[in-house]
């Protein structure tokens, strides 16, 4: 039974945390689906349970028309809640989308979560007609969501094989997208206007991309306005240059730190992490977590796979 939602129209600063409430003991990505509401300090405002979703809401954004945007990647189904908290009919994509970026036209920019044939066992997904998870691109939409383009991305091996591309992050110049597949060892570019693979930002070519006791891999990706990346790896989260040089590396508590935004005001970080169920406030010039809220869902039940803020 679909649970009433409590969501209250955005103000600047709110916080939404993708937390979808487990519930099925055969699948251990399905459950209900929850993006929970806070205000610029973490006070609890409310609760949107997501029409038309069974699994992990990932990849929560909002666009620069204030839309929070989340995705069920498993069952295809974008889910978007206006600024006034009005819930807009889910979108069934037809792919396995898990994150999106907007240039000033507002065309849509979506990576594909999925790629091969076997889904990482525990979990289930949908297939497509050819019978893959999908391919790992990036899908061009108009901002009336028609497909405009289809780029053909590399992808990078990472232990589980079936994730293509999980995070992405369109560069402030709108030019080229930066992107990852979580827990793999590239940090991928790839120019849009010119359609081809750019060289990596950085990466790791001595890693076997399949072992799990090298933790030297990329997670998380989300540009800063002024072009500085930053990007969660196994042990906190780095800041890199336009170069790939790393700045600044900033220590985070636990392993998990699966998603990252820069705040409203750019001097800070907001990152959420999925084992442990904590999602923090880090000052980028302190280089240290200044305020930190725990949802309450650790491994196995764990469940904070997205995170995004109202910027007014």
């Amino acid at each position: 039974m679909q649970k009433t939602s409590t969501l209250k129209p955005f103000a600047k600063g709110d916080i939404f945390l993708g937390c979808t409430y487990l519930n099925n003991p055969d699948d251990d990505h399905m459950g209900e689906g929850r993006i929970l509401q806070f205000d610029k300090n973490w006070i609890a405002k409310g609760t949107w349970y997501t029409s038309g979703t069974r699994y992990f809401i990932v990849g929560c954004t909002v666009a620069p028309d204030g839309t929070l945007w989340g995705f069920d990647c498993h069952d295809h189904i974008a889910v978007r809640a206006t600024p006034d908290a009005k819930e807009l009919p889910p979108w069934d994509s037809g792919r396995s989308f898990g994150s999106v970026s907007w240039d000033q036209a507002g065309n849509h920019y979506f990576g594909e979560y999925f790629i091969g044939k076997e889904i990482w066992k525990g979990t289930s997904a949908k297939f497509l007609a050819d019978g893959t998870l999908g391919v790992g691109h990036i899908y061009k939409y108009s901002p009336d969501l028609k497909l405009l383009d289809d780029y053909p991305t590399e992808y990078a091996p990472e232990p589980t094989r079936f994730k293509g591309i999980t995070h992405s992050t369109l560069h402030p110049s709108g030019e080229f997208i930066t992107y990852t597949t979580e827990t793999a060892r590239r940090l991928m570019r790839y120019d849009l206007r010119n359609r081809r693979q750019l060289p990596d930002l950085a990466g790791y070519p001595d890693a076997d991309p399949y072992d799990r006791t090298d933790k030297r891999w990329f997670i998380a990706v989300a540009y800063l306005p002024d072009g500085r990346l930053l990007c969660t790896v196994a042990d906190g989260l780095a800041v890199y240059d336009e170069a790939g040089k790393i700045l600044q590396h900033i220590p985070l508590p636990g392993y998990g730190w699966a998603q990252v935004t820069p705040d409203v005001d750019p001097r800070y970080a907001l990152a959420a992490n999925v084992w442990t169920g904590v999602a923090a406030r880090i000052d980028l010039r302190e280089e240290k977590i200044v305020q930190q809220m725990d949802a309450g869902f650790t491994a196995p039940f764990r469940s904070l796979a997205g995170i995004a803020v109202f910027r007014g």
